[in-house]
């Protein structure tokens, strides 16, 4: 879960406290109908159930209320409908923002909620950390599965960024597919199981390389990458010096 205070007391962190600049950064967002991550914090939820996260939608903004859209089980509502105050992230133009909420009340439909919450007083904005693609070494590749039409597929990564990835496959992705539970396997790292959208499709020698941008990385999962992406820049800068 991110930690507030850090982002706060970070020195390239943007705070919108104006209600005109925070309707449009949520009104701009909730047109690219994209989803955003909901951290529900409540003292009655320990263990596992504290740290549990999910995603929503946008559906309608006015001056004090944000109606969102459940995505989540019944179960995950219940635990949100406990909280006394929600964080919040999504990334928008390229930059990563947060804000805290609370809950406002809910209407059920069958058997999901559609939920009111209060527009923030404050959005936090971060430029987001740009890297370079590289390439993983043959000798330790990082490898990534996924279930696809009634089967595992794996491959092996062609080359990597802080925000996506590509690889080669014998065959062609549809643009614009999400693929859900994606794992990634990163040489001497914990893996890490993301949700990706294939971007490109292009024919590659006998090939077809498939690029994927990954949808709403949790803040931890994120630092795997860059842990894995700053070693191996550093390997290759070595390499290049003759160290």
């Amino acid at each position: 879960m991110f930690d507030l205070k850090k982002i706060k007391d970070n020195p390239n962190v943007s705070i919108f406290s104006r209600k005109k600049e925070i309707l449009t950064i949520l009104k701009n967002f909730a047109k690219t109908k994209r989803n955003f991550v909901i951290y529900p914090h409540s003292p009655e939820l320990t263990g596992s159930q504290a740290n549990n996260d999910y995603s929503s939608e946008i559906i309608n903004i006015d001056e004090d209320i944000i109606t969102i859209d459940s995505l989540m089980p019944r179960n995950g509502n219940l635990k949100m409908l406990s909280s006394t105050y929600l964080k919040i992230n999504f990334n928008f133009n390229n930059k990563d923002h947060y804000f805290l909420s609370k809950l406002y009340n809910f209407a059920e439909e069958n058997d999901y909620f559609n939920f009111n919450i209060y527009t923030p007083l404050e959005i936090y904005s971060i430029e987001k950390r740009r890297f370079f693609r590289i390439e993983p070494a043959i000798s330790e590749p990082i490898k990534i599965s996924f279930f696809w039409i009634n089967r595992i597929l794996s491959f092996n990564v062609y080359d990597i960024s802080g925000e996506g990835l590509s690889f080669l496959s014998d065959f062609s992705f549809e643009k614009y597919t999400v693929i859900e539970n994606m794992k990634l396997e990163f040489p001497k790292l914990p893996s890490i199981t993301v949700r990706a959208e294939i971007k490109i499709c292009i024919p590659m020698n006998s090939k077809y390389k498939i690029g994927l941008q990954i949808i709403n990385i949790k803040p931890a999962q994120q630092d795997i990458m860059f842990k894995y992406i700053f070693k191996r820049q550093r390997e290759l800068v070595a390499r290049e010096k003759g160290l």
